[in-house]
């Protein structure tokens, strides 16, 4: 068997598509024809070939030099002349005046195509899924299979996505399938056998990188006889694919080969020196030394050795200890050293950032923005080659569901974004609760955050990961909650091989914008759970309307960039709407309960009396963040009042927070009104089975989960007319709605409760079994998770 890399571009192909090319101004390739011919030759190729855009001098000039076993070929970008749809078809072993005839016809792919089959030349259907400019359809792919008989099912500069589903449809179609193509389209096939396929494969290398690693196999001892197998369809694909990283190597060093050719604003940079050391093996000479001290201005805590230094002498020494190591082998290190100095630039931005706002200094903080820029711009060709990936994603979903091959029940491969999972608060508890119950059931979901590792604890659902953080803050005014910076760079490489159909973000912080931030460059989409009104915890903290409105622009700023807006109840719908979100956005998120957990819990007599020293009384039932915007002063006050009527009345307040030591200050004395701090969450349905009443004064909350476990254990609830909560009780039935400053309404319908359970314990009884009904009824996991995890 004879191999050859039937995909490669020399010097002789322009104008870079690739984003971080076009800034720096570098052209597409700098590999010179011969250095192709050696390292093909060097990495088993028997034939050699260029395939540039458009061009065939970089071929002609090979096949000079070697004309036994090289031959010229062309990579010709061709059109769909009804909508202007590009493609690019591979021609090989062909003479100038075919490639005149080419470029004149290419054009037309209808007219390129019918020359091809006249001339009886050699061609292949370059990356075949792969829109070029943008337009690419299922339609245009089934055309391409009925105008051409042979594809590249192995490009070596894309994915396993990007070429796996295409070599899926052509090794899967039947006469009956592109029968029914021909009738669909009226296009002649290209031969009489348009369901059976010939594959090749190519590097589609530019940068010299990768030359070699994906090739065809077909026999031949000559060119001519190797040739004709490919257009008898007697070829095979084999190799590597590529990823993101490997692309974004590739790119760097096109960056470094312009850079050596030109001087420009790039040789002179940062990345400029970085790419130097990564695909020069020479010595380091007194100059490149100085270039090393001149970048090592950031500093690692424990020594004064700089982060950027360390990683020039780690590339020289594994190139010196390494002798000719291969590149590919240096690209691991290279990566992770690199993620380093990323997070190390915006660690300083970080810490600049939270200084200058400390001390109004806004030329600081605009200083320090400027010097983090390199970090962003190391960053780029990573992030934007994972797009390039995986701009392709939704042709490839209409193609498997076009030519049958999805096999799937419908369920999407997600990836959810949350800053918060180990915190005692509702967003926790259910992204824990969807993280076990979609590991239980086979769902493909995929927790991601970003937490200390001692707090990878066994309560946390298998499924999650955790992205390593370089910086960590603590919130204002929430002084036990902190917010983590996950690494982007190590986070990508995480994340890379998961390919979501979507991405949930429950939270608006540092997490939640690298969700944001995926969900763009995997071409996924983004739904966000409005969990929390930061806006009026803002108004109720902070006390600011500077503040709040600041607040409130990021956080609607943050949702309207995301796909759709998922919201806890209608209510808040119509709040959002009043703020201007987008209501075509939006709608409701659905909340399940583990009913199983949550359910009443007989014997709880003493309960209550081991828990905080309580005996007998009605008791009423707070559960939740201890802090200003839960209206607990309010709560407090009327339990107070009643206290003087009933001194038997108790008042439990569960949970932790920023104002749990002020309120205690205020309720010292009355040994029956107890905060119990934080307790484990398994626990809470014995104390909500213990209690009489659960009372929630919440102003703020969009949704309130504690009320439906409240409920769930057979709890009535009072709640007030503000936020989500009113909308989980019926009223009369399983509880009752009150304003939020109404007092004296407050004390009277517990006073009525309080008597009812004396007076009509079977009336009392019923509002508890009603409570749990309700729950049942409006809360099935099983459902909300289906709900959660189909494509749509």
């Amino acid at each position: 068997m004879a191999n050859a890399d039937l995909h490669v571009h020399s010097k002789y192909s322009n104008h870079p598509s690739e984003w971080f090319l076009q800034r720096i101004g570098a052209s597409e390739s700098y590999t010179e024809p011969e250095d192709i011919y050696n390292i093909a030759r060097k990495n088993g190729m028997t034939f050699v070939t260029i395939t540039d855009h458009n061009t065939i001098d970089g071929a002609l000039e090979l096949v000079k030099k070697h004309p036994k076993d090289c031959f010229v070929s062309v990579e010709a970008t061709a059109y769909f002349p009804e909508d202007n749809c590009k493609v690019h078809i591979l021609v090989y072993n062909i003479t100038k005046e075919q490639f005149d005839s080419i470029q004149a016809l290419r054009s037309d792919i209808y007219q390129l195509r019918d020359f091809i089959r006249k001339e009886k030349l050699a061609c292949s259907v370059a990356h075949g899924i792969y829109s070029v400019n943008n337009r690419l359809t299922v339609d245009h792919v089934e055309k391409l299979i009925l105008l051409f008989d042979t594809f590249e099912i192995m490009n070596g500069s894309r994915s396993r996505m990007n070429n796996q589903p295409l070599a899926d449809v052509l090794k899967n179609l039947t006469k009956e399938t592109t029968d029914s193509l021909i009738e669909k389209h009226r296009i002649e096939p290209f031969s009489d056998t348009p369901w059976i396929k010939g594959f090749t494969g190519g590097s589609d290398d530019h940068s010299g990188l990768f030359i070699g690693k994906a090739f065809t196999k077909a026999q031949g001892n000559s060119v001519e006889v190797f040739v004709d197998n490919l257009k008898s369809r007697h070829s095979m694909a084999n190799g590597r694919y590529s990823n993101y990283q490997s692309l974004a190597f590739a790119i760097y060093k096109i960056a470094y080969e312009f850079s050596r050719k030109k001087s420009s604003t790039f040789s002179k940079s940062f990345a400029s020196q970085l790419t130097e050391k990564l695909f020069s093996s020479d010595s380091l000479d007194l100059k490149s030394k100085l270039k090393i001290k001149t970048y090592s201005t950031l500093k690692r805590r424990e020594g004064s050795k700089s982060v950027f230094e360390d990683l020039y002498w780690d590339l020289f020494t594994h190139v010196t200890n390494n002798g000719h190591a291969s590149t590919e082998d240096k690209l691991d290190s290279f990566y992770d050293k690199l993620s380093i100095i990323c997070d190390e630039f915006f660690k300083q931005l970080m810490g600049s950032f939270t200084k200058s706002l400390e001390h109004g200094d806004i030329f600081g903080l605009l200083k320090n923005v400027s010097s983090s820029l390199p970090g962003v711009f190391l960053t780029i060709p990573f992030f934007s080659t994972q797009k390039h990936f995986s701009n392709s994603r939704t042709l490839i979903r209409d193609l498997k569901n076009s030519f049958g091959i999805n096999g799937s029940s419908g369920n999407g491969k997600i990836l959810w974004f949350t800053d918060t999972i180990t915190d005692l608060n509702g967003v926790s508890m259910i992204i824990k609760k969807i993280g076990w119950l979609s590991s239980v059931k086979d769902r493909d979901v995929t927790i991601v955050t970003s937490i200390p590792e001692d707090e990878m604890t066994d309560d946390l659902p298998p499924n999650v990961v955790n992205i390593p953080h370089f910086y960590t803050s603590e919130l204002p005014r929430y002084e036990n909650l902190t917010v983590h910076f996950p690494s982007l760079m190590t986070g990508l490489k995480m994340l890379d091989e998961y390919e979501p159909d979507m991405i949930y973000i429950s939270t608006p912080g540092p997490v939640g914008l690298f969700g944001m931030l995926m969900s763009k460059v995997m071409n996924a989409k983004s739904i966000g759970v409005y969990h929390t009104d930061f806006t009026l915890q803002a108004r109720d903290l902070f006390d600011d309307s500077t503040i709040e409105n600041l607040i409130e622009s990021y956080i609607r700023w943050f949702y309207s960039m995301l796909d759709e807006i998922r919201v806890p109840t209608k209510e808040y719908i119509d709040i959002l709407d009043r703020r201007s979100y987008d209501r075509e956005k939006m709608s409701v998120f659905r909340r399940g309960i583990d009913t199983a957990l949550f359910s009443p819990a007989g014997g709880n007599g003493s309960y209550l009396g081991k828990l905080c020293g309580i005996k007998g009384g009605f008791t009423l039932l707070y559960a939740g963040r201890i802090s200003r915007d839960k209206n607990l002063e309010f709560l407090i006050d009327v339990y107070n009042s009643l206290a003087v009527e009933y001194p038997e009345l108790n008042l439990l307040i569960a949970g932790d927070g920023p104002d749990m030591a002020s309120l205690k200050a205020v309720s010292a004395g009355n040994n029956r009104l107890v905060f119990t701090g934080a307790l484990r969450h398994d626990s809470l349905p014995r104390l909500y089975s213990a209690a009489d009443l659960f009372v929630f004064p919440s102003t703020t909350d969009t949704y309130g989960m504690v009320v439906m476990e409240a409920q769930s254990c057979g709890l009535p609830a009072i709640v007030t007319d503000k936020g989500g909560p009113k909308e989980l009780v019926v009223e009369n039935e399983t509880g009752f709605v009150l304003g939020d400053t109404d007092k004296e309404a407050w004390m009277k319908k517990i006073t009525e409760l309080i008597e009812l359970k004396k007076q009509d314990p079977g009336a009392f009884k019923t509002l508890k079994t009603n409570s749990r009904r309700h729950v049942l009824e409006n809360a099935n996991w099983d459902v909300l998770l289906d709900e959660l995890t189909t494509v749509g």
